[in-house]
């Protein structure tokens, strides 16, 4: 009887729940486990669709039909709002994420969000002058994201590459090991930007030695919770 009553509750719950639509890539290990975790306590409720990591552009901008796809698919589970949970856009230059949000909210009707557009809004409101910066790949990757972000009028100071070229093993970085590269990358910064979905920033503190960190991954469901109706959240 116990048992059925767990279950009949958690039915419940889940009914009640406010559904949030994540799209993420194919190779990524941490975005449900940082999703879930930040949703603790919330009256929402979150459902995943993956698009292929290396299927999902077309040059320099996205392979629409791919996230249309998934987005279709959450919007059968009546979620009230949809993100695409990854740091591509940035490299890309941003507009590409915009030209996808427009896409999917004429398919679907749904508000769309991404990691990269939430990220730029959020950084840009908080006024911070400089930035560190830590990343998966190398010091390539870290170069190109730097730039990206000085042409929407970001700075970005002392950066940590990790060197990690299989998107997967990102997800095995340890917290202690993160917290080395961003303490390398907050010399002079006001903040230091995590820009990955799949390194476990979402383990790390608010802050290191006074300074903020902001992770990727927190930043993507906090813009959804707002496009969900539930800011603040």
């Amino acid at each position: 009887m116990t048992d059925l009553m767990e279950e009949a509750t958690l039915a419940a719950d889940l009914g009640a729940a406010l559904a949030l639509g994540v799209i993420l890539p194919s190779s990524n290990r941490v975005v449900e486990r940082a999703t879930e975790a930040r949703l603790v306590g919330l009256p929402a409720a979150a459902c995943y669709a993956r698009v292929p990591y290396g299927a999902m552009l077309k040059g320099e901008s996205y392979d629409e039909s791919v996230f249309l796809a998934a987005a279709d698919l959450l919007a059968e589970a009546g979620v009230a709002a949809l993100c695409w949970n990854a740091t591509r856009g940035a490299a890309l230059g941003f507009a590409p994420d915009e030209h996808l949000c427009a896409a999917v909210t004429r398919r679907t009707g749904l508000p769309m969000v991404t990691t990269a557009l939430a990220a730029r809004e959020r950084i840009r409101r908080a006024g911070h002058r400089r930035l560190g910066l830590v990343v998966q790949g190398g010091p390539d990757e870290a170069d190109l994201v730097r730039a990206r972000f000085a042409r929407a009028g970001i700075a970005i100071g002392s950066a940590a590459a990790l060197g990690i070229t299989e998107n997967r093993l990102a997800a095995a970085v340890t917290p202690s090991r993160l917290a080395l590269a961003a303490r390398e990358a907050a010399t002079g910064a006001g903040a230091v930007l995590i820009w990955s979905t799949n390194l476990p920033g979402w383990r790390l503190p608010p802050a290191l030695d006074g300074v903020p960190l902001l992770d990727a991954t927190t930043i993507g469901t906090e813009a959804l919770l707002d496009a969900a109706g539930l800011p603040g959240a």
